[in-house]
């Protein structure tokens, strides 16, 4: 009796196997022969360099068509991928299809944190992942701005930014230390609002252009920068209080343990 349910058991498997085996075969094949349903492009909403129109037409001029007349198994998604993921504007990109024939391909966009303006007029972007990438003719993304005596030559790269300094002078401000720094600012509720520039001066000091008032903050380096808008944050919610945004023409924040404002001239 044992050795009777030991054969039904082993007889069942069996059974079970070849049915799936037979099932894949056949639906391989019928994969095969599916036509294209649909083609579905998404692309992320985090910027607008790219659009569902871009992507398609940029498939369409690489001799890519998927419509009903094209088999999903003749579909080369690695190719899609490799074409799109070429964009300046990609960070990445997936393609893929369901069993019904449809085809879907996801885009998601590098997102620009800092656009930089040389002295010689030279603008581009520096990405989150400290990547330049260039300005767009249909789209201007709303980020911080970074000016002032930057040298052209020392951004290029196509690589990250890293460890490169604002110019020629080895002492001088790090760029990935100031996009440490513009982090810092756009995670902040209060100044992801107020500060719209960061200005680099001639000494290889800090100044912010702030949203609301028509003042320059002088920041002076980088050291301990947390410590020093805590001053000016302070300032802002007493100070200016009375005596209002538009008094100063210029606070300076370089000193420790002290914020010296300078009154405009009005005569």
């Amino acid at each position: 009796m044992k050795i009777r349910k030991a054969y039904k058991i082993i007889a069942g498997i069996l059974l079970l196997a070849i049915y799936f085996v037979v099932a894949s075969i056949y639906t391989s094949r019928k994969y095969r022969e599916l036509p294209c349903k649909d083609f579905n492009i998404e692309v992320d909403s985090t910027c607008s360099f790219l659009s569902k129109e871009i992507v398609l037409s940029t498939l369409q001029e690489e001799g890519i068509v998927i419509d009903s007349t094209v088999k999903v198994a003749n579909v080369n998604f690695a190719e899609i991928e490799k074409i799109i993921n070429n964009n300046v504007y990609v960070k990445e990109s997936q393609a893929y299809s369901d069993f019904e024939g449809s085809i879907y391909l996801k885009v998601i966009q590098r997102v620009p944190m800092l656009r930089v303006i040389t002295e010689d007029t030279v603008s581009f972007y520096i990405d989150e992942d400290l990547k330049k990438m260039p300005v767009c003719d249909h789209y201007t993304a709303n980020v911080m701005v970074l000016s002032g005596h930057l040298k052209s030559e020392c951004f290029n790269t196509s690589d990250t930014v890293n460890n490169y300094n604002v110019n020629n002078d080895e002492n001088s401000l790090n760029i990935s230390d100031i996009c440490e720094f513009v982090k810092y600012i756009q995670s902040d509720e209060l100044w992801s609002n107020q500060i719209t520039q960061v200005y680099v001066t001639e000494n290889n000091e800090i100044e912010l252009v702030p949203l609301v008032g028509n003042h320059i903050i002088l920041l002076g380096g980088l050291d301990d920068y947390k410590t020093k808008l805590n001053k000016l944050e302070a300032m802002y919610k007493k100070g200016f209080t009375f005596s209002g945004w538009d008094t100063y023409s210029l606070i300076n924040l370089k000193f420790k343990n002290q914020v010296i404002c300078k009154k405009r001239n009005n005569g």
